[in-house]
This record gives C-alpha cells, sequence and structure tokens, in this order.
C-alpha cells in the first residue's frame, strides 16, 4: 500500500480510489472490484466486487482499516490483507446481515477490549 499513498490538498495522505481497485488487482490477487466515485470522502469510499458483494470501507494510512460488506467476503478480506499487509484482527455482525473486519496497526488488544464492553454481536478475535 505504501506505494500508492499520495499526498494531496493541505499535506494530508490520502489513498485514491482508482488506486484502491488497482492496488487490490495487483497486490491483492482480486480483480473486478469497482469503486463508486460518488461515495469517495477522505479516508471512505464504497463500491462492489464481481461477485455482488457490497462493501465500504473507512481508513488511516498506516493505523486502521475497517470494512463493512453486504455479506462474509473472505476474499475481499484476504485482497485487503495482502494489500496492507498485516491481517484482520476481529470479525462481527449487526442485526441488519452486515459483517465487519477491522485492521488496527496500533492497539488492536485495546479496540477489541472497546468493542467487547460494547457488545458488538458476533465479535470474534482472529488472533
Amino acid at each position: 500500500m505504501a506505494e500508492t499513498i499520495r499526498t494531496g490538498c493541505g499535506g494530508q495522505k490520502g489513498w485514491l480510489w482508482a488506486d484502491i481497485m488497482g492496488d487490490l488487482r495487483r497486490q491483492g490477487g482480486l480483480a473486478g472490484v469497482v469503486i463508486d466515485p460518488l461515495s469517495v470522502q477522505p479516508g471512505s469510499c464504497g463500491g462492489e466486487t464481481k461477485k455482488g458483494t457490497k462493501f465500504f470501507i473507512s481508513w488511516a494510512h498506516n493505523k486502521y482499516l475497517f470494512l463493512t460488506m453486504t455479506g462474509e467476503d473472505l476474499d475481499l478480506v484476504e485482497a485487503f490483507a495482502k494489500v496492507l499487509e498485516y491481517r484482520p484482527y476481529c470479525r462481527y455482525s449487526d442485526e441488519h446481515g452486515l459483517v465487519t473486519f477491522e485492521w488496527d496497526k496500533e492497539d488492536p488488544d485495546g479496540h477489541f477490549a472497546e468493542l467487547e464492553k460494547e457488545g458488538h454481536p458476533g465479535l470474534q478475535g482472529l488472533g
């Protein structure tokens, strides 16, 4: 991921939506991911895989990434893990069937404890 981080307005680092698709294809080995350009905000965007999994990500470079999707798409999870070069530390779901995987490079144990305290349904550590 480091090679595609760009510095944008105000000196903020960003991951361009077109680069996300390219990184998932080249580094993650997952073709057919389309990011909706209208969903793009600083540090977040949404898209869909060629299998039809809709997803939304939010991130901070070299700190964390949250991936929420309409079903558990392990190919998408693995592609992001390859691009980020570290593994997600947990997964959980909600009452609407959305599944979230979280990566945290700074304090996964501390954040997992917070999620437990908040009572996220189906919370599982992926240690």
